[in-house]
């Protein structure tokens, strides 16, 4: 299995259950079957969770150099939002822009060296 197919795979597969839990809780509440106390404007502090989620089936091998640093990147942009928006440790996103610029760097040094170490690899096998 190529790594194109096996990331299309692994993305359906997390999204389809994820929308099948999530409907299916929501129905299951609707019809009274199930009490869920959800305060929808609190709870959507936490879509951050949603890109780290992504991330992770981009980073689950087997994978290529764009897909990990993708996942990577989505996984580190997600926290940065989250500390940002939330205001954790007093920073919000004034203070905690230059985190972006950094990131941005280090995806750039590691592409190169991520390419490498993935071609050795195929060379070996």
């Amino acid at each position: 299995m190529n790594v194109e197919t096996a990331y299309r795979w692994r993305k359906q597969l997390f999204w389809g259950l994820a929308l099948i839990a999530v409907g299916s809780a929501v129905l299951l509440e609707r019809a009274g079957m199930l009490e869920l106390d959800i305060n929808w404007p609190q709870i959507w502090r936490y879509w951050p969770w949603l890109l780290v989620l992504s991330g992770i089936t981009k980073i689950i091998p087997p994978t290529s150099p764009r897909y990990l640093l993708n996942g990577l990147w989505e996984i580190f942009f997600a926290g940065w939002w989250y500390v940002s928006f939330n205001h954790i440790w007093g920073w919000g996103f004034g203070e905690t822009w230059p985190a972006l610029l950094v990131a941005w760097g280090v995806g750039l040094l590691l592409r190169p060296l991520l390419d490498n170490i993935f071609a050795s690899i195929k060379e070996q096998a």
